[in-house]
Formats: C-alpha cells, sequence, structure tokens
C-alpha cells in the first residue's frame, strides 16, 4: 500500500477529504474522460458512475466551461474549487449517455473533436487495433508480425491493445498506420470501412443541438496522428482545416486545441506557434501539474479515474496536494 493510499484511507472516515478540498481550493481541477458506457467496460467509465462523477462535482464544487476559467484565470478572480469537465475524441456515446446526465445536474462541458472521425472520413486508429484484438485474441489465434518488443498473448485482450497501442505511439503516422494494415493482414481480417457501432462517433447535428444546449467545443485535430512527426503541410490539415470545419458546422468560433495523445513529447514550440499563427488562444495536454494554467499553450488536466477511490483523491485535491509536498 503507497502512503497516498494509506493516507486516503485513514484520513476519509475522519472529514479528510473535506480538510483536502479546503487545502487545494485554490488549485482548479480540469477532468480529461474520453468514454462513457453502460457497463463500465475496459477503458470506459460507467454510466453510473459518471452520474455520481457529476452530482459530487455540482453538490461540492464550482463547475465552470474551461473558457470561463481561462478569462476568470487572467482577471485574477478564479472561484474556490473550480472544476472543469473535459472529453476528447467525439465518441457517439458521449451524446448518448454523458451530455444528458450533465445537463440533469446542470454540469457543462468542453468537447475536443477529431473531425475527421466526426466528418465520418475515417475511424480512430486506437479503435482499429481495439476491434482487431478484440475479434482474434480470445480465440487463440491472433497473430502478430516480428516485433522490437515481448507482448505476451495470454493476456486480457484489453491489456494486449494497450500494449500494442504504447507501441504504435512511438512510430511515425505513416509507420503506425501501415503497421495497423499489416495486423489485419496476417490475422485475415478486413478492416471495417467505418467504424463499427461501438467505435462511432456523434455527428455534426448531434453537435450543433448539444452547443444549443451550452456545450463548449474545441478542435483535437482531423486525424489524431503525431503532430510532432508531420511536416508543416500535414500540420495545416490537422490543426486550421480541422479548425475551420468545426466552426462551419457548429457557427462557433474555436478558441482550443487539444493535443492527441497529449504528452509533452507530442507538442513543441513550432507547433505552438502555428496554432497561433491559425487563430487558437490555447492549448490542452493530457498530464496534470500543480499549476494547471501556468503556461496558456499547455493548460493541464487530470484524467479522470474509473475507481471512485481515486476519483476522490483527484477531485478533493489529495493527488495536487502530495504533488504539491514533493515539489
Amino acid at each position: 500500500m503507497t502512503l497516498n493510499h494509506f493516507i486516503y484511507k485513514v484520513a476519509r472516515p475522519f472529514g479528510g477529504l473535506q480538510v483536502a478540498r479546503f487545502l487545494a481550493r485554490n488549485h482548479p481541477r480540469i477532468l480529461m474522460y474520453h468514454r462513457i458506457s453502460p457497463d463500465g467496460a475496459p477503458g470506459t467509465i460507467s454510466v453510473d458512475q459518471f452520474r455520481n462523477h457529476m452530482n459530487l462535482i455540482k453538490k461540492q464544487f464550482n463547475p465552470l466551461p474551461l473558457s470561463e476559467l481561462v478569462a476568470l484565470h487572467e482577471q485574477g478572480t478564479v472561484p474556490k474549487n473550480a472544476v472543469v469537465i473535459t472529453f476528447d475524441d467525439g465518441y457517439r456515446d458521449f451524446a448518448d449517455f454523458a451530455f444528458p446526465i450533465m445537463k440533469d445536474e446542470g454540469v457543462t462541458a468542453t468537447l475536443f473533436l477529431t473531425t475527421g472521425f466526426v466528418n465520418g472520413d475515417l475511424w480512430l486508429w486506437p479503435d482499429q487495433l481495439k476491434y482487431l484484438v478484440n475479434r482474434k485474441a480470445h480465440t487463440g489465434n491472433f497473430q502478430l508480425p516480428s516485433l522490437d518488443t515481448h507482448i505476451d498473448l495470454n493476456l486480457s485482450p484489453y491489456e494486449i491493445w494497450s500494449r500494442l497501442a504504447d507501441y504504435c505511439m512511438q512510430m511515425s503516422n505513416e509507420r503506425k498506420l501501415t503497421f495497423i494494415k499489416k495486423l489485419y493482414s496476417i490475422n485475415n481480417i478486413d478492416i471495417p470501412v467505418t467504424p463499427p457501432e461501438k467505435y462511432r462517433p456523434v455527428t455534426w447535428q448531434q453537435v450543433r443541438k448539444m452547443v444549443d444546449d451550452g456545450l463548449e467545443v474545441g478542435c483535437h485535430s482531423y486525424s489524431h496522428p503525431i503532430l510532432t512527426s508531420m511536416k508543416e503541410e500535414e500540420l495545416k490539415v490537422e490543426l486550421l482545416d480541422s479548425k475551420k470545419m468545426i466552426e462551419k458546422n457548429i457557427y462557433k468560433k474555436v478558441n482550443f486545441f487539444c493535443y492527441p495523445n497529449g504528452q509533452e513529447s507530442d507538442t513543441s514550440a513550432a507547433i505552438e506557434a502555428l496554432l497561433s499563427k491559425y487563430g487558437y488562444e490555447y492549448g490542452v495536454v493530457a498530464f496534470s501539474g500543480i499549476n494547471p494554467l501556468g503556461d496558456i499553450w499547455r493548460i493541464k488536466r487530470y484524467a479522470a479515474p474509473e475507481q471512485l477511490m481515486n476519483f476522490e483523491k483527484v477531485l478533493f485535491g489529495l493527488r495536487y496536494i502530495f504533488n504539491s509536498v514533493k515539489k
């Protein structure tokens, strides 16, 4: 048991969460979600869990849109215990499950759209991997080409997929797509032209309706590539053309860009300069930090954990307090 976990277990029954909430009151929590499902399948948060998250945020915190948070930060008037909800990619389950729950609870969100996905031009490469692994891994006949790393095929399909996805993250976009095609080929499965039901995106019509109901929308690129491996003409498609596509469909200006994958290595000063050139005002990453709004091109977020215990650590500020002490 880690010290972090021990303190949580001991302190929680005696009001430790409220003490943490007070100590972390000036630290905005920007939460990052991806997928919601009825049953909480691996890699998702269940509908019931998500409703509990939103109910807790509504009762004990100050939920607000990302655009309002950054505006208040610039004015020096961020409210105590501010919380922002963000979702990445633009899966159909956001419209089917997440947004209705947030409407019921009176909580707003920012949705970062991968525009080629929403437009029906492509489906996301991690899902192409997941679809193949789920089709083949449980049969005992899943084949891998020669790799420069070991992946244990006795693991669960989800764990196999996770390791393959991590492996692909190290590749250039062209090499990654070639690798995925090879995987399908050696396993004698055709890549579906459009994403299967489980992996489908929201539609532009759904996005427009949610925007009318208060949803905020940002850009998450066109094809979810590794931006730092691309040339400037390719980046124009991912950064500028995708921005224009969203603005054309929702009739509003897009100010936020969320970096695909979102780690330190997934952006650079050159990419941030292009974002500014193309009319963006802010960039959003997928890792946390003590000062989430300290760099407008790298606004930091916490991944929303699936387990309630870990979610409470993030939401009430225990994670922030422990990280501050380490510093």
